[in-house]
């Protein structure tokens, strides 16, 4: 797994997160555009982090003024992928390594590609972003 490199804006929104709820947060990522921070949560603590009725969520939102995302972590790339993209279903996720590095394909239901991709491609461009930070594989497509 390669090393994530963090902001120092990003070092204050897991120091205010951690006080809310202890739980270990393994990336931050601060979308300006989108107003909102996507915590990646260690693996079974998603639940944890989100509190009963999503009460954790939303203190940190009133603290941070800012939209806030949780995503579970996993040591296995495909999984990872999958909890990136909840709650669309993904039918089947595949990996090709190419001379620049490795790639991997998500295939979903035709009705949820919209969504996957999402508007002007943020949704996609996150995981994109995540994954690549967690795992160094280089591009997600959805299968067209």
């Amino acid at each position: 797994m390669p090393a994530v490199k963090l902001s120092q804006t990003e070092m204050q929104y897991i120091t205010i997160f951690q006080g809310v709820v202890n739980v270990t947060i393994n990336d931050c990522i601060v979308d300006e555009e989108e107003n909102k921070v996507v915590f990646v949560v260690s693996e079974g603590q998603a639940g944890l982090a989100i509190g009963k009725g999503g009460m954790n969520i939303k203190k940190l939102k009133e603290m941070i003024a800012k939209d806030v995302e949780i995503i579970e972590h996993s040591s296995d790339p495909a999984k990872f992928i999958k909890n990136c993209f909840l709650p669309i279903i993904i039918r089947s996720i595949s990996f090709v390594t190419r001379s620049n590095g490795k790639a991997a394909t998500v295939e979903v239901d035709n009705k949820d590609k919209g969504r996957a991709i999402g508007r002007n491609g943020k949704n996609i461009n996150k995981v994109k972003n995540l994954v690549l930070r967690q795992f160094d594989i280089l591009d997600v497509m959805i299968k067209q």
